[in-house]
């Protein structure tokens, strides 16, 4: 199966990388390591098992973008995806760039408001486990105010086929697929909590006691822990710098 629309790298921009690090590494037991960025603070990358997982910098983003988790989707070639992006209707954040000897990205924009990142490493990835371990990001989801122009614009962007459920009064839930992997879900944003954002998921071994950790390490609860029919338990909380982050453990 080909890695484009695989979620291979979430990164969180907050504007105080040590409270935000004191948070997760409690929650998940992630390595952190520093390198330098050249001038000003250096890039956290936060490691799992060994292997870099995910990383923590300090936000370049307009004073009224909130701190966030922005997951890094693959594309063969971000050049090309990112003249894609204009053509759906979307919008290029930061043009194309490399990060030397790594990888080359660009962070853009759905045409819903949704930001991302299209990459590609320089390098194969690391093999996708069948079940996501405990400590990694294993969902991601899209809230926004037009789930189905999101669902057309990621669909024509990676070659997503889309599967829907029905979720009663929260409306239809698309699933994006490669084949007969799902890579991420869109939903209606809820009105307790507007806009359009994704939401990227952390698996954990309790929800409910992975929540009650991360209100003692004050982080605010947006939603108490709670089960997903034949799927599993979830939460949603606020970070202690602002970003919001899900946790889940399946059934």
């Amino acid at each position: 199966m080909s890695d484009v629309g695989r979620f291979v790298w979430h990164e969180l921009h907050t504007q105080d990388r040590t409270k935000a690090q004191n948070f997760y590494v409690p929650l998940t037991g992630w390595n952190l390591k520093e390198f330098s960025m050249g001038p000003g603070e250096p890039y956290t990358l936060c490691q799992l098992g060994g292997k870099d997982h995910a990383g923590i910098m300090k936000s370049q983003a307009p004073a009224n973008v909130p701190p966030h988790w922005l997951p890094y989707i693959h594309v063969d070639d971000v050049d090309a995806a990112a003249k894609k992006v204009t053509e759906l209707g979307g919008k290029v954040i930061n043009p194309p760039m490399d990060i030397p000897d790594i990888a080359r990205f660009a962070i853009v924009m759905d045409p819903t408001g949704g930001a991302f990142a299209i990459h590609q490493h320089f390098t194969p990835y690391q093999a996708e486990p069948e079940t996501p371990p405990v400590g990694s990001f294993c969902w991601d989801e899209l809230l926004t105010s037009d789930p189905e122009k999101a669902a057309n614009f990621y669909s024509a962007l990676f070659g997503y086929t889309q599967e829907s459920m029905d979720m009663g009064p929260a409306g239809t839930y698309r699933i994006l697929k490669n084949g007969d992997k799902r890579r991420a879900g869109i939903m209606q944003s809820p009105p307790e909590m507007p806009g359009t954002y994704w939401s990227s998921y952390i698996a954990v071994k309790s929800v409910d006691e992975s929540t009650k950790k991360a209100r003692e390490l004050n982080a605010k609860v947006m939603v108490e822990p709670q089960d997903i029919p034949n799927v599993g338990r979830f939460s949603v909380v606020q970070d202690p710098t602002g970003a919001v982050v899900s946790f889940f453990t399946g059934m």
